[in-house]
């Protein structure tokens, strides 16, 4: 039995994916074949998922196996209907599949896939070259997740945050570049009954010639990222109309596992568009911390699946890797061994002159050194919160965080690692920033119901706990400057900020927060190791564990009121972290791209 086979039938559930995507790509012939299958019905549920995909390029006898998986009525139907997109068709398979397609959901979607991909003929191998625009580049951004407008109003609502912020940010910076000549960025019309008319406008202009265009697909009402997945056909409708609209494009730009990346590589790769993909192990990084705090196992993976579709995604992450013109990645401590750790074979095999790290940056802004006036709508609605607090904590310094009610960010570890230290508890307040707090999405409600089970346990919690929901952009960095600086009669100068993640791939609240001054404690993983000095403008942690973030909090507390340690965080970030110097990479690598032929259609 090989290594792979091995992986995918006793390994950690993240390698096990990555061998059962290694086995798909390579194929398995048919007496292996049966052999893995049988190995696996003695096995476990994650391996009875996983070896379908295995069996994906096998001979007729396992694709047998695989149309039998269409009849079964339990969580493997779906991946069998999606591994048999790799096989010429089989006329008994025709029924379950429009059957399952005519349902509804995920396993709709993949279906579709499927029936699709056996009634068309694949695209030519190869494409022609590309010839550049004279008057600068054409850009194109796709994304469809959370709620995406010129001033932010939504960030830090549903599954909108950091994103959200980085693309706004971004397309100012490249539309103010003499290369570039315009970004345009689609992403999804809905109607928001928070903010009426905003996010069902047709397009909204972002700088010179750059704009954001946003498509109608699925119902008129927000929808979380991960039920996207069955609007797939529609979006793919919807962008081919814009992109035919708006472009020609000389490049463009994905980001995020999810959807709206899905389509858009289909679509620009049916065009001859050169993509260029933000390679992050997710969800890879996901589903190692889970499995390794006890969240998660081989046992209960297929039902986790079932609501994220982690195979997929993983899939699609291995599937830009290998087809995308150029892959940007963010710097991370140990970045060639931990993607080769947690992406597998596929990372191994990708071209180096594809590969081309960039740091993210933030708008840095020469205010950020000085105090803040309690007149922003965020700082006066944080003013009236601690209004309302016992006199005894009107005029604590704050601890705050900025990020979205999903269950990666940590928040209610970051609530109970507060309350359960008399020191952090008497000596700060604590803010959160983020959330749909009067609409909560599902993801968001199961936060807010971890909190309060948190401020049951620590009942005295509810006297210094300010829940502010999401809030523009704009008015965050006020606050940020708010806490490092103080508002008279309200906070004291010299607050703390948290970024509680159990994982994170960059960290731009955090760049935000040395900006202002602010001591920090971040993941010791991820991208925040390449910026966060720790012991020197930060402290690094391990957030998932209690204690050691409890710690890191108490040592940012030692250090609030340090002006060196302030005036070195603001300095590393204005020389190494804005975002026209992000910007700026970027162009290079895209005028790069236009000038190499694709590898292939997507």
């Amino acid at each position: 039995m090989s290594s792979d086979e091995q992986r995918l039938l006793e390994g950690p559930v993240v390698e096990a994916i990555t061998a059962a995507l290694a086995l798909r790509h390579r194929g398995i012939d048919d007496a292996r074949g049966r052999q893995l299958a049988r190995a696996a019905r003695r096995a476990d549920p994650t391996a009875q998922l996983l070896v379908l995909h295995a069996l994906a390029r096998g001979g007729q006898g396992t694709g047998r196996l695989l149309v039998d998986e269409l009849f079964a009525s339990d969580d493997r139907s779906g991946h069998a209907a999606w591994a048999l997109a790799e096989r010429p068709r089989y006329p008994r398979a025709v029924a379950p599949l429009s059957a399952m397609a005519a349902r509804g959901g995920f396993e709709a979607m993949v279906a579709e896939l499927t029936l699709e991909r056996w009634r068309t003929t694949p695209p030519p191998a190869v494409l022609p070259a590309r010839n550049r625009s004279a008057r600068g580049l054409r850009i194109a951004q796709v994304s469809l997740q959370g709620r995406l407008d010129a001033g932010l109003r939504g960030a830090g609502a549903g599954d909108g945050g950091g994103l959200a912020t980085l693309i706004m940010s971004l397309t100012r910076a490249l539309d103010a570049h003499p290369g570039v000549s315009e970004v345009v960025t689609f992403t999804r019309a809905f109607e928001d009954p928070s903010f009426p008319g905003l996010y069902s406008r047709p397009e909204e202009p972002i700088g010179r010639r750059s704009r954001l265009v946003r498509l109608r697909y699925g119902p008129d009402a927000y929808l979380a990222t991960a039920v996207q997945w069955e609007h797939r056909r529609e979006i793919e409708r919807s962008l081919t109309h814009a992109v035919a609209r708006h472009g020609p494009f000389d490049v463009a730009h994905l980001r995020f596992a999810d959807v709206g990346t899905f389509a858009a590589a289909r679509v620009f790769g049916r065009l001859g568009v050169p993509v260029v993909f933000t390679l992050a192990p997710d969800p890879h990084a996901v589903l190692r911390e889970a499995e390794a705090t006890g969240r998660l196992d081989r046992s209960t993976f297929p039902s986790a699946d079932l609501e994220q579709h982690y195979v997929f995604r993983a899939w699609l992450v291995e599937r830009l890797m290998r087809e995308a013109d150029a892959l940007a990645v963010l710097p991370r401590a140990g970045l060639e061994r931990e993607l080769g750790d947690l992406l597998g074979p596929a990372f191994a095999a990708v071209d180096p002159d594809r590969l081309v790290t960039i740091p993210e940056g933030i708008a840095v802004d020469s205010a950020a050194r000085r105090p803040v006036a309690a007149r922003g709508p965020t700082v006066r609605s944080l003013a009236s919160a601690i209004s309302a607090l016992p006199p005894e904590r009107r005029g604590l310094p704050l601890l705050v965080t900025v990020a979205r009610l999903n269950r990666v960010k940590g928040i209610p570890e970051l609530v109970e690692a507060w309350a359960g230290d008399a020191g952090l508890l008497e000596g700060f307040n604590l803010a959160i920033v983020g959330g749909d707090l009067e609409h909560p999405t599902p993801e968001e409600s199961h936060v807010l119901a971890d909190i309060r089970d948190v401020r049951a346990r620590f009942p005295q919690a509810e006297d210094g706990l300010i829940l502010l929901g999401h809030r523009p952009h704009d008015e965050v960095s006020q606050l940020l400057r708010a806490v490092a600086h103080g508002i008279p009669g309200v906070a004291a100068p010299g607050g703390v900020y948290a970024c509680s993640s159990r994982k994170e791939e960059f960290g731009l609240s955090l760049l935000e927060a040395l900006a202002a001054g602010l001591p920090v404690v971040a993941p010791d993983r991820g991208g925040p190791p390449t910026f966060v000095e720790d012991g020197k403008t930060g402290f690094l942690a391990d957030t998932t564990d209690l204690a050691a973030l409890r710690t890191g909090l108490r040592r940012a507390a030692s250090v609030r009121l340090n002006e060196a340690r302030a005036a070195r965080a603001r300095s590393r970030v204005e020389q190494d972290f804005t975002i026209d110097a992000m910007a700026g990479r970027l162009v290079e690598l895209y005028e790069h791209v236009t000038r190499r032929p694709a590898l292939r259609a997507a």
